[in-house]
């Protein structure tokens, strides 16, 4: 064994287990080590292990409760069993009868084992003379074997004592064993948890590198379907971002000898945070983006857009561009209005929008002109990267073309321009994006 051991006590559960308990106490107060199996076998290998204490402590001590020795007469009795051992090894033998309580034996029961009961029997007062009897026991059977030990701070002398003692023992021990189930209980649930996130993080990471395939195939389609753009991705876009760059760049239109494109549609709300992010209504996915400024266009929308997509020939356009795709390009349209003479066919304005601007998606009834380019006629006054007039003053002016829903209809024909400064911000002003590939 790891620990060895004075004194080994038997007992009989019956009757006899309170008994054991306090002399254990008593004997261990008093310097000696003791094995008792109340409190030090909890895990099943009950015979090995009783019979490697019996083997290593020099004295057997036997608790002489009332009827202890009548079942004895069973083979398979532990303690039985224990008593032949002990003699077997030769160990001194104690009895010890606790208030006179042993009453002989009744049974036949081997011979061995009755003949203990020849041996001189101490006799331990459990009251008040409990320490008085121990310390006598001690002097008379201990020390001859010991010799003298040294005892505790705190020595018990009586029994309501030594109760009073065990009593903390046990409070103690019952707390620990809560502290134990609950710190193991802590242990497992952390345990299960490290699992849990564990597992998580692995999902997590699976997820991860299935959306970066997922994202690394959309961005080699995308290269290959717009490659007459030069199209060529940045490696960091979102699926968001890579929706939305090919939403664009489907709707571009052909006007010029493949060196100008222009959009099927004013750039939307869904387009704008689509590529910088941010979150908007559902409803206003189509409304064309307003209340944001010439620059910011230019250096918030144009140079994250150039940088995303490779294509350096984003960009407004200007006067005569715009002008030119809303007449039709080379169909050369003469209409008055962008696609038509009847403006109630091809423009939102002050008679009809009900003073709302409308979503530019092709599905609001209006047409589009040759070119299939619609709202190029009222909707929303469309910016252009050409001056107004003469700076006056230091002052920069730039170019709105098509009129608004807040027009009346002789300002949303395909000629019509206002001026609008770098910073204004309107309900009423937007854009349309255009890519040329000419140099």
């Amino acid at each position: 064994m790891g620990n060895a051991y004075d004194i080994f006590i038997s007992y009989r559960r019956d009757g006899g287990a309170q008994y054991a308990r306090i002399l254990q106490l008593m004997l261990s107060q008093r310097g000696y080590r003791v094995f008792l199996d109340y409190d030090e076998l909890k895990d099943g290998v009950f015979g090995k292990r009783i019979k490697a204490a019996i083997k290593a402590a020099p004295v057997f001590m036997l608790v002489l409760s009332k009827d202890s020795l009548d079942r004895c007469k069973n083979e398979n009795d532990w303690v039985r069993e224990e008593i032949l051992y002990a003699i077997e090894h030769q160990k001194k033998i104690v009895p010890v009868n606790p208030d006179k309580a042993f009453d002989g034996i009744h049974e036949t029961i081997p011979e061995a084992i009755s003949s203990i009961t020849d041996i001189q029997n101490s006799e331990i007062d459990f009251g008040q003379a409990l320490g008085v009897t121990v310390d006598l026991m001690i002097s008379n059977r201990l020390e001859p074997v010991f010799g003298k030990r040294s005892a505790n701070f705190q020595k018990d002398e009586d029994l309501n004592a030594a109760k009073i003692t065990l009593h903390k023992i046990d409070e103690r021990n019952r707390f620990i064993r809560r502290l134990c189930i609950g710190v193991s209980t802590l242990i497992v649930v952390m345990v299960m948890i490290s699992c849990l996130l564990y597992r998580q993080h692995l999902s997590q990471k699976e997820s991860r590198e299935q959306d970066r395939a997922v994202l690394e195939e959309q961005r080699t389609e995308l290269e290959r379907k717009y490659k007459d753009f030069g199209l060529v991705l940045s490696p960091h876009l979102s699926h968001q971002q890579l929706n939305t760059v090919d939403y664009i760049l489907k709707n571009m239109v052909c006007v010029k000898d493949d060196s100008l494109w222009v959009s099927k549609f004013e750039f939307s709300v869904g387009e704008w945070y689509g590529l910088l992010g941010g979150e908007y209504k559902d409803e206003h996915k189509f409304l064309p983006m307003t209340e944001i400024s010439y620059g910011e266009v230019c250096m918030t929308l144009l140079d994250s857009l150039r940088n995303m997509t490779n294509i350096g020939g984003f960009d407004l356009p200007s006067v005569d561009e715009w002008q030119y795709a809303a007449q039709g390009g080379k169909y050369n349209e003469t209409t008055r209005f962008a696609g038509s003479n009847d403006i109630e066919k091809i423009a939102w304005y002050a008679n009809n929008s009900g003073d709302k601007v409308h979503p530019s998606d092709g599905q609001q009834g209006k047409v589009p002109n040759m070119l299939d380019l619609y709202d190029m006629s009222g909707n929303v006054s469309e910016m252009c990267n050409s001056t107004f007039g003469t700076p006056v003053s230091g002052s920069m002016k730039w170019t709105l073309c098509g009129g608004d829903f807040k027009s009346p209809a002789n300002q949303v024909t395909a000629t019509s321009t206002k001026e609008f400064d770098t910073d204004e911000k309107s309900p009423t002003i937007g854009f349309r994006l255009i890519i040329r590939t000419e140099e």
